[in-house]
């Protein structure tokens, strides 16, 4: 497929779709006439790739998950770790739907409880 119909299938502009097999995360070949060509499972490869940036991945841990067989066995302790990351998404967006018309003084008393939290979960993040 050529870029338009890969864009016009995927729903991602060109550009994007540009930027992604300039990363390294796209296979793409070059026709006679110097178009690029990409296999009919550069779609999925799209979809893994929307779905690992909403997690807020970067394009290098991206890559390194692309290179990973999704089939392959996952430590159990990652589907825990992934269903609290999902709850706490959850829990996010209410809270973020209660705090919209919340008085500024409330606004700032939370994010200055929340601060030192967060903080908290980062050093725990970067264990991983």
């Amino acid at each position: 497929m050529r870029i338009g119909e890969v864009a016009k299938l995927s729903g991602l502009s060109s550009r994007t779709i540009d930027y992604y097999t300039q990363c390294g995360l796209l296979p793409v070949e070059r026709s006679s006439s110097n178009y690029r060509l990409y296999p009919e499972t550069v779609l999925q490869t799209l979809e893994r790739i929307q779905l690992l940036k909403k997690q807020r991945l970067s394009i290098e841990e991206i890559s390194l998950a692309l290179r990973t067989p999704e089939d392959q066995e996952i430590d159990p302790i990652m589907y825990d770790v992934q269903d609290e990351i999902d709850c706490l998404q959850k829990k996010l967006a209410s809270l973020e739907e209660k705090l919209k018309n919340a008085p500024p003084e409330e606004k700032a008393r939370v994010h200055g409880v929340l601060e030192k939290r967060l903080t908290d979960v980062m050093k725990l993040l970067t264990l991983f």
